[in-house]
C-alpha cells in the first residue's frame, strides 16, 4: 500500500512538471545584453495554450505577493512603464526603460479548463552600474558631499581612500593624477608617507567588466598642509551635526508653541462651555448680579 501511494504521489509530480513546462516567460527584445534604461520585451510562450486565458505576473519585493499586471490596477502607479498586448494569439510585456525594481522575477499564469498553469519565475538579466562614491576610512557621509571633496592630510602621514560603485557585476577600478599618465588599478588609493608634490585631484573610474560603456568616475582633491587642522576646522561628522543640532532644536521650538497654543484655545473653549452651562441651569433673578436691566416689574424668575 505504501508502494503504491508512492508511486502515485511521484507521477503527480511528475505531471504537474509537465503542465508547468507548457508556460515559459522568454525575452523577445533585445537579443543582446539588457543595459538599465533599455526598452525590453517579454514574451508568454505555451505549447498550444490559449493565451486569452494567460496572465502576466510580477513579485512584489515589498508586500511578498504576485500580482497580475494586466488586471490589477493597484500598482500601476510604481509601475507605469508596464505595456501588456495581445496581438494575433501572442502575449507580451513591454517594459520600457528598465531599472533594477522592474528585474522582476515574472511569471504567467493560466487559468484554464485543466486547472491553474504556471511557469517558472525568470528574472531579466539587467547590466548596470551606478552609485560610485569616495570614501575614507570611518567616513558614512561621502556619497552626499561635494564632487571633488577635499581631503586634507599631514605631511609626511598616510592617506587611503576608497572608490565604490555598485554594479551587477564586480567593476574594474582604476585611480589616475590629474597630469600624470600613469594609472593605480585598484578601488582602494593609498600614499605612504605623503609629500606636497604628491597632492593634487585624483580621479577614479569604475567601468562594468562586460559593458564598457557602463562606466562613472568621481575625483578628490589631496591638499598636504605642514601644520595640524585647526580644531574650528570642522569634520563632515562636526558639519552635519553642526547643522542638524539647531534644526533639531528649532523644530522643538515650534512644536511646544504649538502646543501651547493648542492648550491655551482648549481651555478658552471649555471655559466658555462652563459659562454657558451656568447660564442655562441658573435662574437669574431681579436685582441679582446676573439680572437685566428692564423696566416692567415682575416677580417671576426669568430663565434663559
Amino acid at each position: 500500500m505504501k508502494w503504491f501511494l508512492r508511486t502515485f504521489l511521484l507521477a503527480c509530480i511528475c505531471f504537474q512538471v509537465v503542465l508547468n513546462e507548457k508556460l515559459r516567460v522568454v525575452i523577445k527584445e533585445p537579443s543582446g545584453p539588457i543595459v538599465e534604461g533599455s526598452d525590453v520585451t517579454l514574451q508568454c510562450v505555451g505549447d498550444g495554450e490559449d493565451m486569452s486565458q494567460v496572465k502576466f505576473q510580477m513579485y512584489h519585493k515589498w508586500l511578498r505577493s504576485w500580482f497580475s499586471i494586466d488586471t490589477t490596477t493597484s500598482f500601476r502607479c510604481w509601475y507605469y512603464s508596464f505595456n501588456v498586448t495581445r496581438d494575433n494569439g501572442e502575449l507580451s510585456l513591454q517594459v520600457k526603460q528598465i531599472y533594477k525594481w522592474h528585474a522582476g522575477p515574472y511569471r504567467c499564469v493560466s487559468n484554464g479548463t485543466d486547472g491553474q498553469q504556471v511557469s517558472e519565475n525568470m528574472t531579466v538579466p539587467l547590466q548596470y552600474l551606478n552609485g560610485i562614491s569616495i570614501s575614507e576610512p570611518g567616513s558614512i557621509f561621502s556619497r552626499y558631499m561635494r564632487d571633488p571633496r577635499v581631503v586634507r592630510v599631514l605631511r609626511g602621514k598616510d592617506v587611503e581612500i576608497k572608490c565604490c560603485a555598485s554594479s551587477s557585476e564586480p567593476p574594474v577600478y582604476q585611480w589616475k593624477r590629474k597630469g600624470d599618465d600613469w594609472i593605480y588599478p585598484t578601488s582602494n588609493l593609498k600614499i605612504v608617507k605623503i609629500t606636497p608634490e604628491q597632492g593634487g585631484v585624483y580621479t577614479c573610474k569604475a567601468t562594468h567588466p562586460s559593458i564598457p560603456s557602463l562606466a562613472q568616475s568621481k575625483s578628490v582633491l589631496i591638499q598636504v598642509v605642514e601644520e595640524p587642522l585647526s580644531s574650528l576646522q570642522l569634520s563632515e561628522m562636526n558639519l552635519i551635526l553642526a547643522i542638524a543640532i539647531p534644526a533639531s532644536v528649532l523644530f522643538l521650538v515650534i512644536i511646544g508653541i504649538i502646543a501651547y497654543k493648542c492648550k491655551t484655545k482648549k481651555s478658552e473653549l471649555k471655559g466658555m462651555q462652563l459659562l454657558d452651562d451656568k447660564n442655562t441651569k441658573t435662574p437669574i433673578w431681579k436685582g441679582s448680579d446676573s439680572s437685566i436691566p428692564f423696566t416692567i416689574n415682575d416677580s417671576v424668575p426669568l430663565v434663559m
